[in-house]
């Protein structure tokens, strides 16, 4: 088949297209024929060599977690499933090998959506890892309420293009990050609130609008202060959650109460079922799509350690429809 590979850690250009053999699923697996594969963050972090106290390697390594297609065989212990089935899904692993950049990768069954007719594969594929995110963050950890406050850091992102209608859909005010030229794309998103980060201190901006603080905050940024900062931004009570960084270790945690934790998102084909309900009727608006060819894999990833990117960026695999 054919695929995105690389046999060693390193910058983009390690990244390899070319063939390898056909993956084959385990029992409670299904195997995927691929049309399209998200590309997030992640995948250039683990290709860098990051994250290896806690996701082991082997080598060649097919980056990505993210797809859409079609199933085209079934493990033996896969009931829910059937070849032919159109689905999306988390190919999540804490052993990564066989990920979305190629023709065909085996993912859980209990990982998978079906994809809806109204939504095309390219789409299907921009929503899984940045939408479980978001809506784990929001929701499950942040317990997130209308009427509520939520700072999301960098809103033009992947995680940030959804978590913002997210937050808005459960009914909170949204402050968020971004440079000037996102505004108009952040105010259709449902952004109450957009800080040009290049041009004030956005701490500052938001202590003056909520000087008691912000009831959530997702911070997904790296950077020297910027873990301290989310805490000092969350009001007593409220919830830090950290997509890069584990918590500071710091006395304000402890003093003001403050819930906080670097949240590992969790595949769940359930939670992304009932999320792609709410993108196929209207209620959640996709992201900003911008679509790539699968041999432009080492732009792709250029392009995202740029952190200029708007939305998602998406290969395509191959021609299913």
């Amino acid at each position: 088949m054919r695929a995105v590979y690389y046999e060693s850690h390193g910058d983009p250009d390690v990244l390899q297209l070319g063939d390898l053999p056909v993956p084959k699923p385990a029992p409670n697996q299904v195997l995927v024929q691929i049309a399209a594969a998200g590309v997030n963050p992640i995948d250039r972090r683990l290709r860098d060599g990051e994250l290896q106290e806690y996701i082991t390697r082997t080598f060649p390594v097919v980056p990505g977690w993210d797809l859409a297609g079609r199933i085209v065989e079934v493990g033996n212990e896969v009931t829910d499933w059937h070849v032919g089935d159109e689905v999306l899904g988390l190919a999540f692993t804490w052993s990564i090998q066989h990920g979305s950049y190629a023709e065909y990768t085996p993912i859980d069954a209990s990982a998978l959506a079906a994809k809806p007719t109204n939504l095309s594969f390219t789409e299907a594929a921009a929503l899984p890892l940045v939408s479980l995110t978001a809506w784990q963050s929001l929701t499950e950890f942040g317990e997130l309420q209308r009427g509520q406050t939520a700072f999301i850091q960098a809103g033009a992102g992947g995680l940030g293009s959804v978590a913002i209608p997210m937050a808005k859909h459960l009914g909170a005010t949204v402050y968020t990050t971004a440079r000037q030229d996102n505004a108009e794309y952040l105010h259709g998103r449902g952004a109450d609130h957009i800080i040009d980060y290049k041009s004030v201190d956005y701490e500052t901006v938001i202590r003056e609008r909520e000087p008691e603080g912000v009831d959530l905050v997702l911070e997904s940024l790296l950077g020297e202060g910027v873990a301290e900062a989310a805490i000092r931004l969350a009001k007593t009570g409220g919830v830090v959650v950290y997509m890069n960084n584990e918590p500071p270790e710091i006395p304000d945690i402890a003093e003001r109460q403050i819930k906080t934790e670097f949240l590992h998102h969790r595949a769940d084909g359930q939670m992304l079922a009932e999320l792609v309900a709410l993108y196929r009727d209207g209620l959640l608006p996709l992201p900003q799509i911008e679509v790539l060819p699968l041999e432009a894999a080492v732009d792709a990833h250029r392009r995202s350690e740029s952190k200029r990117t708007r939305g998602k960026l998406v290969l395509v695999v191959q021609d299913l429809d």
